[in-house]
């Protein structure tokens, strides 16, 4: 008999680094798969147009706000309880979507910041997600009105909690 065969079947020094190295694959693989990784838990969006987003209904913010009375129905909506749902969308320099997404159950409002197709976003792009509680408005020292989303759990660094500016 070979020197391997004795010594994996008496569990010698070759066994015991094989099994060390599964052990430590699978311990591995598990801590990545716990992670609580909130980038890319949420399908990304396929980009469109400006023009396709003011069609769809989109609170878009390209050169002004379009499609501002949606809001305006989603921010009464939030006073009143009723669920609602929006998406503002606005674009990069270079013309790549950013997708904001409001979802309002009647409770919370479920915001999630999509930057995947930001072309020049660098490694933090993806789909982002959070908790929040109220939409707030407040007015800018050039008069206009900055909203943006507030009271949210995560408080994520790598999500823009700002929605838009507009003169109205």
């Amino acid at each position: 008999m070979s020197v391997f065969y004795i010594n994996t079947l008496q569990g010698g020094p070759s066994v015991k680094k094989v099994n060390l190295l599964t052990l430590s694959v699978l311990l591995l693989a598990g801590v990545w798969g716990c992670s609580d990784n909130k980038v890319n838990s949420v399908p990304k969006s396929e980009p469109y147009t400006s023009k396709e987003a003011i069609s769809r209904g989109d609170i878009v913010t390209f050169e002004k706000v379009y499609n501002l009375d949606k809001f305006e129905q989603f921010i009464t909506n939030l006073s009143s309880k009723k669920a609602d749902n929006i998406r503002v969308t606005s674009y990069t320099d270079e013309g790549d979507p950013i997708f904001k997404d409001l979802k309002f159950d009647g409770n919370v409002i479920n915001y999630s910041y999509d930057t995947s197709n930001d072309a020049f976003g660098g490694s933090n792009t993806g789909v982002r997600t959070d908790t929040c509680s109220e939409v707030t408005s407040k007015k800018s020292t050039q008069g206009e009105i900055v909203y943006s989303i507030i009271g949210c759990t995560n408080n994520d660094s790598e999500i823009d909690y700002y929605l838009f500016r507009t003169t109205k």
